[in-house]
């Protein structure tokens, strides 16, 4: 997992609470650098998981530099150590050029992508992976079994590679509490294990500055996290185009689409109380000049064109004035494929949902001027779909938006966000004391028709009454 450039962290599981220490070194047969672990303990509902986390930050590191370490667990006198594994350091160069694995959905059931991505991973062509979002299926599931099967299935990759993440739909879990993303899994700059409020983080790597944002805080939580994620981004991103000489380019990563054209039910599929992450975060994009989003989720592979609003903008991708949207969620899980939709929306270049056939993104920065995406054929390695995208004149993508001060551009503010448990909660009180009322006004309408009734039989039996005393006389 990286860090700043001159540190990296790893982390690990244990059946049993014991010590853990990262031994490291340059020389694999001397490990000189050790490296204490902290802990934490996974709750009873996973009972079926390895129950303690650990975590070490290795710390002082030289930039481009192969290291070899192991892992020992101390418990008393005795010692078990993991065999040697080795990565290398962070070039801090920022004209270089940069590689990195992309893929989203990947479970268990992967193993086609697992082993390819082992092939491209042992190449050392590539600077990190990023996994955006859904893991395993799910992590939780079995008592925490799965993710242990999906831990083991990822560990000679993550082990030797930065595993970079995103938070997606499946790692919510009991009680939104995100539990098995935020204890194995640890992102830059933030917490261990993860703050809810603090699921986003960035970083630079070559020249690009990487974005990861969470999608789920649109479902999540009563959407209270909304705004504090919009702040950081927006701080992050005027911070981002102050540095553009150094990072040039921007990518941001997300699990929910904006956009999609596929035929189910999902927030990017245009159904009624959809567009969440759409009308919070495409105008602040778009206004501070991402380049490139990329998004999973849809089990499927698509490629948009610039668009913005809904509407095509253009179809090529030199020197644009808005993002790129492209989704890569096909790297195989049990859930299957998500189809697309029978219609073809302008503003989709090319998309893929072939059943069966997993597949994941590679994304080569060359310099600052010229990026390369393609999607590649898991079982095989064949290249599906590619893009080139150029871009002479990076920055914003609307010009004279100043947030000083939070500035007058509606892209300068959160939006509000829709807090549907309070307005859930509001509504059905509203509904109650509909309900409530019209049963007391029924209870009190019959209640008066039964006086009167009352009052009418008895004027009866008087007017009667009245008629035999006249007739006696």
């Amino acid at each position: 997992m990286a860090t700043p450039p001159y540190q990296m962290v790893v982390l690990w599981s244990t059946l049993e609470d014991v010590k853990g220490v990262v031994q490291y070194g340059e020389d694999q047969v001397q490990l000189k650098g050790q490296a204490n672990g902290t802990r934490t303990r996974l709750t009873f509902e996973s009972w079926n998981a390895r129950q303690f986390m650990h975590r070490a930050q290795l710390k002082k590191l030289k930039a481009k530099t192969k290291y070899f370490y192991k892992v020992t667990s101390v418990y008393g006198a005795t010692t078990t150590s993991s065999r040697i594994f080795s990565f290398t350091t962070m070039d801090v160069t920022t004209t270089r050029r940069a590689a990195f694995l992309v893929y989203g959905d990947l479970g268990v059931e992967g193993k086609d992508t697992f082993s390819r991505i082992q092939q491209e991973v042992d190449s050392g062509d590539y600077d990190s992976i990023w996994h955006i979002g859904d893991f395993a299926y799910d992590m939780h599931s079995n008592g925490g079994l799965v993710g242990d099967q999906f831990m083991r299935a990822v560990e000679n990759i993550a082990a030797n590679i930065p595993y970079m993440t995103s938070p997606g739909n499946h790692e919510i879990a009991g009680a939104e509490e995100f539990l098995h993303y935020r204890t194995r899994f640890s992102t830059p700059g933030t917490a261990w294990p993860i703050p809810l409020n603090s699921m986003w983080y960035s970083y630079n790597v070559g020249p690009v500055h990487f974005i990861s944002y969470s999608t789920e805080v649109y479902f999540t939580h009563d959407q209270n996290y909304v705004c504090e994620q919009y702040d950081w981004l927006l701080k992050d991103l005027l911070h981002a185009n102050q540095n553009r000489q150094s990072q040039p380019w921007i990518v941001a990563m997300g699990h929910r689409p904006m956009y999609c054209s596929n035929s189910d039910i999902d927030d990017c599929t245009g159904r009624i109380f959809s567009g969440w992450v759409r009308r919070s975060l495409e105008d602040l994009f778009h206004v501070q000049g991402v380049d490139l989003v990329i998004e999973a989720h849809e089990h499927s592979y698509e490629r948009l064109f610039p668009l913005y609003k809904g509407n095509l903008v253009r179809t090529d991708y030199n020197n644009l004035t808005n993002s790129v949207h492209v989704i890569s969620g096909a790297a195989g899980n049990k859930e299957g494929r998500d189809g697309m939709s029978g219609s073809f929306k302008p503003w989709s270049a090319y998309r893929h949902d072939k059943v069966g056939d997993n597949t994941y993104g590679r994304l080569v920065v060359h310099n600052s001027t010229h990026l390369y995406w393609d999607q590649v054929r898991s079982v095989n390695g064949d290249v599906i779909d590619s893009m080139w995208l150029v871009q002479y004149n990076h920055g914003p993508f609307v010009s004279n938006v100043s947030c000083e001060g939070r500035g007058d551009h509606s892209s300068c503010h959160c939006p509000t966000p829709f807090h549907y448990l309070t307005a859930s909660i509001c509504i059905v009180v509203v509904l109650v004391v509909v309900v409530v009322g019209i049963v007391a006004g029924v209870v009190t309408w019959r209640r008066r028709r039964r006086q009167r009734n009352k009052n009418y039989q008895l004027m009866s039996v008087v007017s009667d009454e009245d008629n035999e005393g006249l007739l006696s006389l």
